[in-house]
């Protein structure tokens, strides 16, 4: 069932415009445009100082539209039967119409059932929707900041997942490989999820 926070937050996303961002494909390489129009999956990696881990940064094509990706995306009360490891997802607080904090329930690599809490922020501009999300409170991770874009591209949509976090123990160096596996599927979990649902319609 759909609660009243979900609502708020879809509506908000419908509602608000912003400066508009440049498309994600402008932002490819000829060869990977093709790539992601074959069907793969870009992923691309960048070190951060200080970092144990890299940013991950993954392309793809969603054979849905860009609403209906974002709804998946926001779809708390339902995400722990679509995305692999998550125990639970619970909106906790709203401080604005376009801002959803959540506390996540995870099963974590090497450490575990983890739960942590992420600011999420949506808006909408050129066309495409766009979610901010920031680390609030974790017991394992100092940061764990990323952004999701998602545009209109042919038919359907073309996904850009951001994520970077930096555990606060170097022993996390050991679930390294792990970690950055759960991104692409996460990733690969959302873009089946709405697909599935664009299909349903």
């Amino acid at each position: 069932m759909i609660t009243k926070t979900f609502l708020a937050c879809a509506v908000a996303v419908l509602a608000l415009s912003g400066v508009a961002l440049a498309d994600i494909a402008a932002g490819l390489s000829p060869i990977q445009l093709q790539q992601i129009k074959d069907g793969q999956m870009i992923v691309a990696q960048k070190d951060m100082p200080g970092g144990v881990w890299p940013q991950l940064t993954v392309y793809t094509l969603v054979n849905a539209p860009v609403a209906t990706v974002a709804g998946v995306f926001r779809d708390y009360d339902h995400a722990q039967d679509f995305q692999p490891n998550l125990v639970s997802a619970k909106v906790v607080s709203q401080p604005a119409p376009n801002v959803c904090v959540v506390e996540y329930t995870s099963r974590m690599p090497i450490f575990g059932t983890m739960s942590y809490t992420v600011q999420n922020t949506y808006s909408q501009s050129g066309g495409g929707v766009d979610v901010q999300w920031k680390l609030l409170k974790s017991p394992m991770a100092d940061i764990s900041d990323g952004s999701l874009r998602v545009e209109p591209f042919g038919t359907g949509s073309i996904l850009r997942y951001t994520n970077y976090v930096k555990p606060k123990s170097s022993i996390a160096i050991l679930a390294k490989g792990a970690a950055q596996g759960e991104v692409k599927n996460t990733v690969a979990a959302l873009k089946a999820e709405a697909e599935k649902r664009a299909k349903s319609k």
